[in-house]
């Protein structure tokens, strides 16, 4: 005999009880005596916090790795939020309460709704999007692979822990492979660099043949033209700085941490091509971002040359 589609909670565990099929069967492991003598019915029992929770997790580190292969800045709280959005999908669809739901245009369109929460409209939005669902996709058949591997017969039935495993690795893979091919040599990035009150915005070629570094600490090292970096420094100060750049000369560079200039000058050795053994005149800035983003350990070489000679970026990092 049909029965209503109808489900119980159990609030101790979190868990929904859902018939699945109301009929007669002989299956002891899906099935509960439906109190009205008339037979048996096979139910699904849901644990709505496991639900939640699992997706929570997942689609955090799913925007995440799409954050991080399309080097876009990421706030993890704002990430959070849309991977709630989508652990929230989750539990709706698990409910069965809102069939409608579970068609592809909602599943694409509660996509669209993570990545508005997560990141905010924005430039390269598509890009991203497009990154998004293809991560998910691989995800999911990476996870369907490793379950099927270890025995489970459905999606459903993967262990917790073949789950987490397979996710972890890929995961892994995502954020330190994937992302290594997406970078473009000659992408346009803003380079925000400040001195104490004073702050200069630039626009820099991600250049991925730039291994200038400072020799003792490490830092990775922005070039940037003289002329541009000259609103760092006081105004009084400009024209030296100027001037002993354009000199050339290190001796010219090290007299200027006579003035107060707001930052210690010091000596960055560079090769090139035609060029071994130069110079360049650079300083450690109070705050650095890159798109937004703070990083730290950077110094900045300034360049008595144009960077670009089309004005496109003034500075490579």
């Amino acid at each position: 005999m049909a029965a209503a589609r109808k489900f119980k909670f159990h609030p101790a565990g979190k868990k929904a009880v859902f018939p699945a099929l109301a009929k007669t069967t002989n299956s002891p492991s899906r099935s509960v005596y439906n109190g009205r003598g008339d037979g048996v019915m096979d139910v699904r029992v849901v644990y709505i916090d496991v639900v939640f929770l699992t997706n929570l997790i997942i689609n955090y580190f799913l925007l995440l790795a799409s954050a991080k292969i399309c080097a876009r800045p990421a706030r993890r709280a704002r990430c959070l939020l849309g991977a709630a959005f989508g652990g929230a999908y989750a539990v709706l669809l698990s409910l069965g309460a809102a069939a409608f739901l579970s068609g592809p245009a909602f599943k694409i369109l509660s996509g669209f709704a993570m990545l508005l929460l997560a990141f905010g409209p924005g430039r390269r939005f598509a890009r991203l999007a497009l990154v998004f669902f293809g991560v998910s996709a691989a995800a999911a058949g990476a996870v369907t692979a490793a379950g099927l591997f270890g025995g489970a017969r459905s999606l459903g039935n993967i262990d917790a822990r073949v789950l987490a495993a397979a996710f972890g690795v890929f995961y892994l893979a995502a954020t330190l492979v994937f992302r290594r091919a997406a970078r473009e040599t000659g992408r346009i990035m803003t380079l925000t660099l400040a001195v104490e009150t004073r702050e200069v915005t630039l626009r820099a070629l991600r250049d991925t043949g730039n291994s200038l570094c400072d020799p003792i600490t490490g830092a990775r090292a922005a070039v940037v033209a003289a002329r541009d970096s000259l609103p760092l420094f006081p105004e009084r100060t400009r024209a030296a700085v100027a001037e002993a750049v354009e000199s050339r000369s290190p001796e010219a560079w090290l007299a200027l941490n006579e003035l107060e200039t707001g930052v210690k000058f010091r000596l960055l050795p560079y090769s090139a091509v035609g060029v071994r053994g130069g110079m360049l005149p650079a300083f450690r800035p109070t705050r650095a971002a890159v798109d937004g983003r703070g990083i730290r350990d950077i110094v900045v070489a300034l360049s008595p040359n144009d960077i670009s000679g089309s004005a496109a970026y003034s500075a490579l990092f």
